[in-house]
């Protein structure tokens, strides 16, 4: 999946954090932090901001799940966004956690790829000092690399799904006015741009047998990859189509 190239020249205390987060259980522990282990005087506050699962169509057909979750994090430190997922595709699993800050910007990131009982990838990533450093091991080799953060990046994967709910959560624009970001997208060992169109704020689509009121976004890569986007008033994801690749996700139950 990952071509195989020489490692960057990256400081010890950032290949250091980048390599726990590759060793440690990817949804269940807590994401390193780069002062020490010493515990917090306060826990995080945790706020829901949404959960739930998706099924995935290939052509109609029914081809995979994928549940997630979405989270504010407030600490000491100030405040956080965080996903996790874990998708199904036959054989294949995918579990992936994206920690970012308010604007969207990635924080931490880890992403973990399964085929029957072998790990086929294990990704880690983190932000050092206005850039995102990651390490990913496969069954090409290892791989490192550096991305500079510029204003406004997001990560948006091939195959993500519910990041696009960071994508277009808290955008206010007029139907039809577009914003372009910078764009990472660490499993491809790429980086480019994405935009971003609100089509519709007036649009309307059903959701496990009820009918939401939805705005209708279009988000197309540089690659000219075009995904539509459905959320709810609230930015909470809907539904996602991949037209070019007849894939479909809808979503399995109505937000609350």
């Amino acid at each position: 999946m990952l071509p195989r190239r020489r490692a960057r020249r990256f400081p010890p205390l950032v290949l250091s954090l980048v390599a726990t987060m590759l060793a440690a259980p990817l949804l269940a522990a807590p994401w390193p932090a780069a002062g020490g282990s010493a515990p917090s005087p306060q826990p995080p506050a945790q706020t829901r901001l949404d959960v739930g699962s998706f099924t995935l169509l290939a052509n109609g057909q029914r081809a995979g799940r994928e549940q997630f979750s979405v989270q504010r994090v407030t600490s000491q430190d100030g405040g956080t966004l965080e996903v996790r997922s874990e998708s199904a595709q036959g054989d294949r699993r995918v579990a992936m956690r994206l920690e970012t800050d308010s604007a969207g910007t990635p924080v931490r990131y880890s992403v973990e790829e399964r085929r029957g009982a072998d790990v086929t990838l294990r990704l880690g990533g983190q932000r050092v000092r206005g850039r995102f450093a990651t390490l990913a091991r496969s069954s090409t080799g290892e791989a490192a690399r550096e991305y500079l953060l510029r204003p406004g990046a997001v990560v948006i994967e091939d195959d993500g799904i519910v990041q696009y709910a960071l994508l277009v959560r808290d955008r206010t624009m007029a139907e039809g006015a577009g914003i372009t970001l910078p764009s990472l997208t660490p499993i491809a060992n790429s980086q480019g741009a994405v935009r971003l169109v609100l089509e519709t704020s007036t649009d309307t689509i059903v959701v496990a047998g009820t009918r939401r009121a939805a705005r209708r976004w279009r988000v197309t890569a540089s690659s000219g990859d075009l995904r539509l986007v459905w959320t709810d008033v609230e930015g909470r994801l809907l539904r996602l189509t991949i037209p070019a690749r007849n894939l479909e996700a809808i979503r399995d139950d109505v937000p609350h």
